[in-house]
């Protein structure tokens, strides 16, 4: 009877080993329930009871345990299912099962949000009624699919959502005959219409970059951050003289101009090890027929949709006719100065000629008639004539007229330069210059400076440009202070001129159209040197330094 009853009631997952337990538990039970009534029990009845009613005693208990983990059983069973209904209708996805005619059977709250129906409304509705008419047909053959024999498929969609609106879907289907009978087709629904939008919003992207990379004007690169060329525009084609795929093959390496390989591969190392984001260089191109052309080559990293840098970008400006009008600019410019420079030395030994002539002729003439005239004079007073008074005055005048010839000749080439040298000519024109102005000057001249012989022509260069600064801060900066420093380092004089003037602009200086200072400026680069004005606490600063060799 036991064996029979415990095979009843064994559910198929209880084992001999189950069995035990529960009975192990009963009997512990039994015995705390009998207590001190044990020994009553003994003596009332005979053995033979007592066995039969102990045992159904335990029966009894084995029959509660088994009801309260029945309850406990049935009680997690409906959790479950209310959980599973929670997540089943509270799915992120719409769920529908369909039968055979393609009727729906039973869905989640999210697919009648999805179409805009009510729960109670889907059920017994055609799922054909909520695709859009020309979608029909793609639906038609993804359910013959599945009844073929496809395990699942899936398909895109454009659904009915409401009145008039629709949505984009994606609708995975599975044909399962094991739970819910034959030809029941389960759907999952999951709406795609912001991933849609942005597809075709990337699509609309790409046509409009491939568009403005295959029209655009400049040569276009798209490499890998391993340097090698990925495609290529018609204009960088028509540029260097190959079609794409030749191009491609022979990559950039091969192109570029020997000289500039060096730079090219640095900056383009930086560029895909992440040091710089983009650059921009000057480099030379090789065209297919072997002529070198300048570009200009832009390159920029781009990042794809998860941030990470996969490609870059190279625009190449072709600029051979902008560096060929630069290099003859250049030499135009160079040519100028070289006429400059010609120019200042006749000039230059011009006034030297005027100089000496003025000097030897017209000083002797005026000399001579002041001899006579002075004879003349000497002559009347020892014979006891009269005195001439216009005798005198010309005298005088002959005296203004030397002096002013001598002027004339130290401004035209002072001696001291010729005979004392250019230091001793710069400070002899400041204190000259200074004294005539009325202002106070002070020439610092280095010591081991003064003991450096340079050639005549950077002699003259340095003489003029003190003689026009200080020409400049007489008429214009109204100081009452110059200060002249001369010294050298690295083999290049330095020449400062500083005054205590009401100052300038020092910017407007770089642009000004003033002759004067121009030709300092002009001066000094015929020899490699530079010239800069400063803004000081009070007035300007002229400094000049002039390489002592090379340059001209």
């Amino acid at each position: 009877m036991c064996a029979k009853r415990r095979k009843y009631f064994a559910a198929p997952f209880q084992t001999e080993q189950y069995w035990h337990s529960l009975r192990q538990h009963a009997e512990q039970r039994l015995k705390l329930q009998q207590g001190s009534s044990r020994r009553l029990s003994h003596e009332r009845y005979p053995a033979s009871l007592q066995a039969v009613r102990r045992e159904m005693s335990v029966r009894e208990i084995e029959l509660e345990m088994q009801n309260d983990e029945l309850r406990a059983a049935q009680a997690a069973l409906k959790n479950t299912g209310e959980l599973y209904n929670r997540l089943y209708d509270q799915a992120p996805v719409g769920y529908v099962s369909m039968d055979a005619r393609g009727i729906i059977i039973q869905s989640n709250l999210t697919a009648s949000a999805l179409l805009a129906i009510s729960p109670e409304m889907l059920p017994g509705q055609p799922f054909t009624r909520f695709i859009v008419p020309d979608d029909q047909d793609i639906f038609h053959f993804l359910r013959q699919r599945l009844l073929a024999g496809t395990a699942s498929c899936s398909a895109v969609l454009r659904m009915k959502k409401g009145e008039g609106a629709t949505f984009s879907a994606m609708v995975e289907a599975k044909l399962s005959q094991e739970h819910f009978g034959p030809g029941v087709v389960l759907l999952v629904l999951n709406d795609i219409t912001e991933r849609t939008v942005a597809a075709a919003q990337l699509h609309a992207s790409e046509e409009r970059f491939r568009g403005v990379f295959e029209n655009a004007t400049l040569g276009m690169i798209i490499a890998d951050m391993h340097g090698s060329w990925v495609n290529v525009n018609r204009a960088l084609c028509e540029m260097l003289g190959y079609t794409g795929p030749e191009l491609l093959a022979k990559g950039y390496l091969k192109l570029t101009h020997p000289d500039d390989v060096d730079n090219s591969v640095q900056f383009g190392r930086r560029l895909c090890s992440g040091e710089i984001g983009s650059y921009r260089i000057e480099k030379r191109y090789v065209h297919k027929d072997g002529t070198a052309i300048w570009t200009v080559l832009s390159a920029t990293t781009v990042c794809d949709a998860t941030g990470l840098t996969r490609q870059y970008v190279g625009l190449v400006e072709d600029i051979s006719v902008r560096k060929l009008a630069l290099e003859t600019l250049e030499l135009s410019h160079e040519k100028l100065r070289q006429f400059i420079a010609h120019q200042e030395r006749v000039k230059e030994g011009e006034r030297i000629r005027i100089a000496r002539e003025m000097h030897d002729e017209l000083g002797s003439v005026l000399t001579g008639v002041k001899a006579h005239l002075s004879v003349a004079l000497i002559h009347d007073q020892r014979n006891g004539g009269t005195l001439q008074p216009r005798l005198d005055d010309a005298c005088a005048l002959l005296d203004t007229a030397t002096a002013a010839v001598r002027r004339v000749i130290t401004e035209l080439r002072p001696s001291v330069l010729d005979q004392l040298g250019v230091w001793a000519a710069l400070d002899w024109h400041a204190e000259e210059v200074c004294a005539r102005a009325g202002l106070i000057c002070h020439v610092r001249l280095h010591p081991e400076t003064v003991l450096l012989e340079i050639d005549p022509e950077r002699s003259t260069a340095l003489f003029r440009i003190l003689q026009e600064a200080l020409t400049n801060v007489v008429r214009h900066a109204g100081a009452t202070r110059v200060d002249v420093r001369v010294s050298h380092a690295y083999a290049s004089i330095r020449l400062e001129v500083e005054d205590d003037g009401r100052g300038m602009d020092c910017e407007s200086l770089l642009t000004a159209n003033s002759w004067g200072l121009a030709g300092m400026r002009e001066r000094a680069h015929h020899f490699g040197g530079d010239i800069r004005f400063m803004a000081v606490e009070r007035g300007t600063l002229l400094v000049l330094q002039l390489p002592i060799r090379g340059g001209a």
